[in-house]
C-alpha cells in the first residue's frame, strides 16, 4: 500500500540535489516525517519528479547532517542526532563563540545587541512545528553577531561550517525538553542579558551555558574551554599572534 502524499515543496530545476535536500529537510523539521519513517527513493523521486540518483544524493546529505540513517538491506530512516554527536557539536560551537565573545567583547555594542534583538523578535512569532525551518534560520541570525565580534574571517568560516547540523541539534533539543516558542525566546533573552552585562566573563559563561546544559556537562571539557579562551583570547585581542 502506497503511503499518503506528503506536502513536499516541489524542487526548482537549479541546484536540483540541494533543493531536494531542502524539501526533505523541511518536511523532517516540520514534523511531516517522523523518527522511524522510511524514506523510499522511488516514491520520493515520483513525488518530486526527479531521478533516483538525485534523491540518493540528497539522502546522503541528510545523513551527514544527522537527519536520517541508512541501514544495510533495510533502507533509509528518519532519525535524531545521537547524544554524543549533539554534545560534540554543542561543545565545538560553544568553544568558537566563547572565543569570539571574549576576544571581541570590546566590539560588542548597541548594533550587536540590536541585531540579536531583531532575530529574537522574529523567533517570537514562529509557530511550531511548521515554522521550525524559520526558527533555525533566526537562531543562526541571532548568534552571528557574536561571532562577528571576533573580527576573524577564519572563526566565522569555522562557525558557519557547523550550520548544517544546527537544525538536527535544535530539533533534538526541543523534542527532548518539550520546549515551546516561549521557552526558546526566554532562553535567548537570557543570553542577551549576559552579553549586555558589561563583563566578558559573564558573557562567555552565558555562551557555554546556552549550548551545554549543566546536567549534561562534562566538567573537564567545560573547564578546558574556559581555560583555552582565557589564555588565548587576550593575546588575540591585542594582535599578539605567533609568527609563522
Amino acid at each position: 500500500m502506497a503511503p499518503e502524499p506528503l506536502k513536499l515543496r516541489p524542487p526548482s530545476r537549479s541546484r536540483l540535489v540541494d533543493d531536494v535536500y531542502r524539501s526533505l529537510e523541511e518536511a523532517i523539521l516540520a514534523g511531516r516525517m517522523r523518527p522511524g519513517d522510511r524514506l523510499v527513493e522511488t516514491w520520493i523521486a515520483e513525488q518530486l519528479e526527479v531521478s533516483r540518483t538525485t534523491v540518493r544524493e540528497a539522502l546522503l546529505m541528510l545523513e551527514r547532517q544527522g537527519f536520517v540513517v541508512s541501514e544495510p538491506r533495510r533502507g533509509t530512516f528518519v532519525t535524531r542526532l545521537a547524544r554524543e554527536d549533539a554534545l560534540d557539536l554543542c561543545y565545538t560551537r560553544a568553544l568558537l563563540e566563547c572565543f569570539a565573545v571574549s576576544s571581541g567583547y570590546a566590539r560588542i555594542g548597541d548594533d550587536t545587541l540590536s541585531r540579536m534583538a531583531a532575530s529574537l523578535a522574529k523567533m517570537r512569532v514562529c509557530r511550531l512545528p511548521d515554522d521550525m525551518p524559520l526558527l533555525i534560520q533566526y537562531d543562526r541570525e541571532f548568534h552571528r553577531p557574536l561571532v562577528d565580534a571576533a573580527g576573524s574571517r577564519r572563526i566565522a568560516e569555522l562557525w558557519s561550517s557547523l550550520n548544517g547540523q544546527i537544525g538536527a541539534l535544535m530539533l533534538r533539543g526541543l523534542e527532548q525538553q518539550h520546549a515551546s516558542i516561549a521557552d526558546v525566546v526566554a532562553f535567548h533573552e537570557l543570553l542577551i542579558e549576559q552579553v549586555r552585562s558589561g563583563d566578558a566573563r559573564v558573557a562567555q559563561q552565558g555562551v557555554l551555558d546556552h549550548y551545554v546544559r549543566e546536567d549534561e556537562r562534562d566538567a573537564v571539557r567545560g573547564a578546558l574551554i574556559q581555560r583555552l579562551v582565557a589564555s588565548i583570547a587576550p593575546a588575540y585581542h591585542l594582535d599578539l599572534h605567533p609568527q609563522i
